[in-house]
């Protein structure tokens, strides 16, 4: 099925106010990101009551357009990746929900949950599990609900780090690292295996408080216990240490030292804006935590529909009387008419059913007498469409009626894109119909398997 063009938008808090990144998704390629930012004034602590009456601004709804995406503070979630013993999508939605109700302080019912898969590994998943009390998302959405914007999800901001630091190669693929993330909002401890998160803390403090070191250390060491308890992890090989403030020398010189590991200091500002991180991680077609209650988005769209109904209800209403109006207006004048042509038809009717029937074998007799779309004709303006590189047939059906129905498979899904691109510029056939895309693993390869319909351009007169 063809995409559609959207546009989609992230949104985050920075230090000063509010940043986002737009991008309009094409069917034939995604247009270029805009980032923009507005001042805002955040509240210290994000409490329901904070969140309800923060001032956004007038403009905000102008400026945020699309399916927008916002982010958590890491703080406000409660974060914690699992290893999963089965690796179906029911079970795990099921297990997540019971695993949340056992660590949160809070009911279940009066939280978000949400989760995404990090990694497969034969019949167990890698599961991240995020959860937030819906008394502050709920007080999100209204918030910038009252501006005109509707939140299409909720993310975490450590999150978008992440993703900007893995789409920098700055984690090992194999070893055990501790990742510390201070942006001047959030405090983030994060310990990372094979380049996915296993543990998350949040921390509280400031950098120039030389008594953080033992905090972080502490900290450290209690986060790794508790994970040996669930993982066979090797020693930390490093701490990474990212922020975009200055870091004091005491801190420097007493954190390797206290911590026992190389401490390798980064610029969060060489990194891009976050929430160009948060709109990759949008874009990934794998499913990312989405924070938004369920029943939440049935009611704003039982809302939307309702209006929606309103409208066409008193429209059609107001149409059928102007309808009944201009009936009885020139009721008799068109019964004069219809009267004659009536008489007319009956008339010419013969001989029009004979040149109708006349015309529909004269284009059965062209139709099928031409070869200029046979089926090896066809055959070979696919071939000819073929993309340099691995792509291959499995199977290829004709008919005059349906056209070709063609199944293969590709090295990637790039190249079957390609091929799809091309094969709708072929004047030969009317498009591509019923396309299917999917990834297949068979004996530790992992092919594309593409199924399509490509009707032929005059089928409309063979009917």
């Amino acid at each position: 099925m063809r995409m559609r063009d959207k546009i989609i938008t992230a949104a985050c808090r920075t230090t000063d106010g509010l940043e986002w990144t737009t991008l309009k998704v094409k069917s034939d390629g995604n247009g270029p990101t805009h980032q923009d930012s507005l001042p805002v004034v955040f509240p210290d602590e994000e409490t329901e009551e904070s969140l309800a009456v923060i001032q956004l601004p007038e403009e905000l709804s102008d400026q945020l357009g699309g399916e927008v995406t916002v982010a958590l503070r890491n703080s406000e979630l409660l974060m914690r990746t699992m290893q999963f013993p089965t690796a179906d999508p029911a079970e795990i939605a099921e297990m997540v929900e019971f695993q949340v109700d056992k660590v949160s302080p809070f009911p279940i019912d009066q939280l978000a949950v949400a989760h995404e898969i990090l990694e497969y590994a034969d019949e167990t998943a890698l599961v991240l599990m995020a959860a937030a009390k819906r008394d502050s998302i709920d007080a999100i959405g209204d918030a910038f609900e009252k501006k005109g914007v509707r939140i299409h999800s909720i993310d975490a901001r450590v999150l978008g780090w992440l993703q900007l630091i893995r789409d920098e190669n700055d984690l090992s693929d194999s070893a055990c690292e501790i990742l510390i993330i201070v942006d001047g909002i959030d405090f983030d401890l994060v310990v990372m295996h094979n380049r996915q998160p296993i543990a998350f803390r949040s921390l509280h403090g400031h950098l120039d408080d030389i008594t953080m070191v033992n905090e972080l250390a502490y900290e450290i060491g209690y986060t790794l216990t508790m994970l040996d308890t669930e993982y066979d992890l090797p020693s930390p090989s490093a701490i990474h240490f990212w922020t975009n403030q200055d870091i004091p020398a005491p801190l420097r010189a007493k954190l390797p030292e206290k911590c026992g590991l190389k401490v390798h200091y980064h610029d969060l500002s060489i990194l891009p804006p976050l929430s160009e991180g948060l709109l990759t991680r949008t874009l990934s077609e794998t499913d990312c935590i989405e924070l938004i209650p369920r029943e939440w988005i049935e009611h704003k769209q039982r809302l939307k529909l309702r209006k929606r109904f309103t409208l066409i209800s008193v429209s059609i209403a107001a149409t059928w009387v102007m309808v009944l109006m201009t009936f009885f207006g020139v009721y008799k004048a068109r019964d004069v008419k219809l009267q004659a042509a009536r008489a007319d038809a009956d008339a010419v009717a013969p001989a029009a059913r004979q040149a109708e029937e006349n015309q529909k074998k004269l284009k059965a007799l062209k139709v099928y007498t031409d070869r200029s779309d046979s089926a090896l004709e066809c055959l070979r303006e696919v071939t000819s469409k073929l993309p340099a590189g691995d792509i291959e047939f499995i199977s290829y059906n004709f008919s005059k009626e349906k056209g070709v129905s063609l199944k293969g498979t590709g090295r990637d899904k790039a190249i079957v894109t390609d091929f799809f691109t091309t094969l709708n510029k072929s004047k030969l056939f009317d498009g591509i119909k019923n396309e299917s895309v999917n990834n297949r693993t068979t004996k530790g390869v992992s092919r594309t398997v593409f199924t399509v319909t490509l009707p032929l351009t005059n089928q409309e007169e063979i009917k």
